[in-house]
């Protein structure tokens, strides 16, 4: 089955999540994505988190599928050779070393440059190519702590993200580059280099919490915030009588009378609220809707709540945990997950689904999931077959 991209050959020359998460979007869209692995181990994914098999683990699982495996010790230079080949056939290659560690093996944007001039290379990073935080480890959560994202103010705790927000944010954006990329060199018979940081593409997600910091830059004596983190009642978590919670999103006048209305609290009605009293904590009122809605929930289990407020088109969702996500029915409506066969494993397991839909106007459909995740080095044989290489350099699978 073809793609958007197929004919498209990316080289992932990549570990861990942000890389991964790369090649399986571009292999989703249909790309050739050659996997590139160190002999032995692998992707350091693999053994992450325990293993179903060997070099098999649930996160590997979740973000390799459209892909096949070589396996390259790149500190040989016969290794290096034979990536070199590969690369005179690609059209993408997508790393995460450090700044500097790719030059340094002989594979990096110049040198790759010089065997394929029309080459996309991604560099991507926890800093970026330059600036004085450019040699250090991209772990995600000092790249979510300089983000301005983990800590509104002084008056409040930073929180543990639940997410890896950065590896997610910085996957996202290089996608975003090679596509363009690809488009420009469809125009124009030019290559490209992305210089793709981590740290960069999570600020870039931060227009919302420094609207303040803006407008103090402007105006030093402005006070104005703009609440949606907690301060605001009317939109907040609470917890039900089953020890689950609720989000309750009634910002807007309508859905706050409605709601009102329905439990019986008209008293808790305003009538002269205005529109700039949407995303504000609501001032005096702010304390007397926040006990009130904290005892009403708490009436209540979480699904019979939600199904109430629903039927009257009422904001109000459950807050699922990770188990319960499959089983929801806008999960099975949207395809957030699927099953897809691994041959490591012999048997089905589960996928998260693409983040999008998108129908051809012939009626194909952008995405699709053509193999499961590859077995390390399991297209060795296919692809390295023509290069001269030592044996006892490269694990042959």
């Amino acid at each position: 089955m073809s793609g958007l991209l197929d004919g498209i050959r990316v080289l992932e020359v990549a570990v861990l999540f942000n890389g991964d998460v790369v090649g399986q979007h571009l292999g989703d869209l249909g790309a050739d994505v050659i996997k590139i692995e160190s002999p032995g181990r692998g992707d350091y994914l693999r053994d992450m988190l325990g293993q179903i098999a060997p070099h098999q683990s649930p996160a590997h699982l979740q973000v390799n599928r459209n892909k096949r495996s070589v396996t390259l010790d790149l500190k040989h230079p016969a290794d290096v050779a034979a990536l070199h080949a590969l690369v005179r056939e690609a059209d993408v290659v997508v790393e995460n070393f450090r700044p500097g560690v790719a030059d340094r093996l002989g594979i990096g944007y110049a040198a790759l440059r010089a065997l394929r001039p029309t080459l996309i290379y991604c560099a991507l990073s926890g800093y970026g190519q330059t600036g004085p935080l450019s040699g250090m480890a991209g772990h995600d959560l000092n790249i979510a702590g300089l983000s301005g994202l983990l800590q509104r103010s002084r008056d409040e705790a930073p929180a543990m993200p639940s997410m890896l927000m950065g590896d997610y944010a910085g996957a996202v954006m290089v996608v975003i580059g090679i596509l363009a990329a690809l488009v420009d060199r469809e125009r124009h018979g030019r290559g490209a280099l992305l210089d793709v940081s981590m740290l960069d593409a999570l600020v870039s997600f931060s227009s919302i919490s420094m609207t303040g910091p803006f407008a103090r830059r402007v105006d030093p004596s402005h006070q104005g915030v703009l609440e949606g983190f907690g301060g605001n009642p009317r939109y907040n978590v609470y917890r039900t009588r089953d020890g689950r919670y609720v989000s309750v999103s009634l910002l807007e006048k309508k859905y706050w009378d409605a709601f009102c209305r329905l439990v019986g609290r008209e008293d808790l009605i305003n009538p002269h609220e205005t529109e700039a009293d949407r995303l504000s904590s609501h001032g005096a009122r702010g304390g007397l809707y926040r006990a009130a809605l904290e005892q009403l929930f708490a009436s209540r289990d979480r699904d019979d709540w939600v199904a109430t407020l629903q039927a009257h088109d009422i904001p109000v969702c459950p807050v699922l945990i990770p188990d319960e996500l499959p089983g929801s029915a806008q999960a099975a409506a949207r395809g957030h997950f699927f099953d897809l066969h691994a041959d490591a494993l012999g048997r089905a397991v589960p996928q998260i689904g693409f983040p999008f839909h998108m129908t051809s106007s012939d009626g194909a459909s952008a995405f699709a999931a053509r193999r499961g995740p590859p077995v390390l080095g399991e297209a060795n044989g296919d692809l390295l077959r023509s290069v001269h290489r030592d044996p006892s350099h490269v694990d042959i699978s």
